[in-house]
């Protein structure tokens, strides 16, 4: 964020919300759990985390 724009009276700061619709959020929970029977009946997940 660029310094100073929190303090600009004409300014609202607002958190992301691109995926607050209902088709989103349903979308999302479909997908996780997906990886979770993929993962339970011992295959990789359709979308996995990869840790270092």
């Amino acid at each position: 964020m660029a310094p100073g724009l929190a303090e600009l009276s004409n300014t609202a700061l607002t958190p992301h919300t691109a995926s607050a619709t209902e088709e989103t959020r349903t979308a999302m929970s479909e997908l996780a759990a997906k990886n979770i029977i993929e993962v339970l009946e011992g295959r990789e997940a359709l979308t996995p985390v990869k840790s270092n």
